[in-house]
């Protein structure tokens, strides 16, 4: 009810704000994942996890943001938490339908085990959570033809 709009046809439609680093390192793991998909091989496979290692640091810095007491809303500063993934006062965010933030959620999880527990269902579990992501982020398919 709060916070809602009547007119919305889907909760999964309701925008996050999201830390553009953390949106970024998504990104780098969604761009390695599919690279890793194309081509499994041990290279391709070491820049997922080191896209994977990256996110998994910013996702500590703001864990460790949100854990820190100073700066926040008892001291008169806006309340954390306004913006997934902050870890500053004043962080830079990105809007997302929430829908496209669980597909990231779940595109990482996949990745994390394709890693973890390599074999046919982890990669089809990562190839599918990929498409889906790609989907979502793909506002319209091209056709491949020159308009005009």
């Amino acid at each position: 009810m709060f916070g809602h709009h009547a007119d919305r046809a889907r909760p999964d439609d309701e925008e996050v704000d999201v830390d553009v680093q953390l949106e970024h390192d998504i990104t780098v793991v969604q761009k390695a994942a599919d690279a890793y998909l194309d081509n499994p091989s041990q290279v391709l496979r070491q820049d997922l996890l080191t896209a994977l290692e990256a996110l998994d640091r910013q996702t500590a810095a703001a864990d460790a943001y949100q854990a820190n007491v100073g700066s926040s809303g008892v001291f008169g500063f806006s309340p954390k938490g306004s913006v997934i993934g902050e870890t500053s006062q004043y962080p830079l965010a990105e809007e997302l339908p929430r829908s496209v933030l669980r597909a990231q959620i779940a595109l990482v999880k996949a990745a994390k085990a394709a890693l973890t527990e390599p074999g046919p269902p982890t990669f089809d579990a990562l190839r599918s959570a990929s498409r889906s992501l790609s989907s979502m982020r793909s506002p319209e398919p091209d056709s491949g033809q020159p308009s005009g």
